[in-house]
């Protein structure tokens, strides 16, 4: 099996971003969103971050990205401690670990600017996210 790794997300990671948010929309199972970013999109979110605020996590390997993970902090001061998350693997990524490595990654970050709390959504017949976040204590 090809090793990957977790980083941080660049602006640099627009494209092979693009490429992993269109197979995982056109999947057509996962998502409720109007559709995918663009490239555009993602490097102008990527460039505009605010590390305080957000977390924008890439899995890498071999020549290109494998999943994707993304922590928001809520707007109001009052519930700052809140974080909404957004966490996708590739189709011919899935079940190698990838997903649990990109949360164990998020979670320093969530403890150094006090996000207390981690608010998903997830459907009701994707077990194995359902399963994950039950191994990682959501509930």
């Amino acid at each position: 099996m090809t090793p990957f790794f977790v980083r941080a997300a660049l602006p640099g990671d627009a494209a092979a971003l693009e490429i992993l948010h269109n197979g995982i929309y056109d999947e057509g199972r996962w998502f409720v969103g109007d559709g995918p970013p663009t490239a555009d999109a993602l490097r102008s979110r990527l460039r505009l971050l605010n590390p305080e605020r957000s977390l924008y996590l890439v899995a890498a390997g071999g020549e290109g990205l494998w999943g994707w993970l993304e922590l928001h902090r809520l707007t109001p001061q009052r519930l700052s401690h809140v974080a909404v998350l957004t966490l996708a693997v590739g189709r011919a990524y899935r079940r190698r670990g990838v997903a649990g490595a990109l949360l164990q990654s998020a979670y320093p970050w969530a403890a150094e600017v006090g996000v207390l709390k981690v608010q998903l959504s997830v459907r009701s017949r994707n077990v194995a996210a359902r399963r994950l976040y039950e191994r990682e204590g959501f509930v």
